[in-house]
């Protein structure tokens, strides 16, 4: 099995995980500004919704219309975000791009899949990690979603 697959792997793993007790909140609860009024639990929902479906496009240089994100029901959000990390993951083993470049400020970077995918994984890892923390401040109890602990759940 290879590292990407390994990841792939984990990733599905700790957002199931955490998702299992973000599921089971109220709708006030969902939607409360936490982190001294900069978002929600469902605000992370729908930044990783938005970010993960326009690296996607991106990567395959097309340009969708954006769904509304903001409007979606709780399990469509959670459903259209896993339903696009599937995606990236098939793309690990069958993908027609093996690499992005982005243009800013007048510099260019290649980014090859490899690194794109490890970028992802980074980006799940720490707006979990808020949504984590958002979930122990209102009372929840949050298992260890970490690599290792992953690993012996497997």
């Amino acid at each position: 099995m290879t590292l990407l697959t390994k990841m792939a792997d984990y990733l599905v793993w700790a957002n199931d995980t955490i998702w299992e007790i973000a599921e089971r909140l109220s709708d006030e609860e969902f939607r409360c500004p936490i982190y001294n009024s900069r978002g929600s639990i469902f605000q992370r929902y729908v930044h990783l919704a938005e970010d993960t479906w326009e690296w996607y496009h991106d990567w395959h240089g097309d340009e969708p219309e954006a769904p509304d994100f903001q409007n979606m029901a709780r399990r469509g959000l959670y459903h259209f975000i896993s339903e696009y990390v599937k995606k990236w993951c098939s793309l690990i083993t069958e993908r027609t791009v093996d690499e992005f470049r982005d243009e800013r400020d007048g510099k260019v970077v290649v980014i090859a899949f490899e690194e794109m995918f490890f970028h992802l994984v980074n980006h799940f890892t720490y707006h979990r990690g808020q949504i984590v923390m958002g979930l122990r401040m209102l009372g929840k109890d949050v298992s260890m979603t970490d690599y290792v602990p992953y690993r012996f759940s497997a």
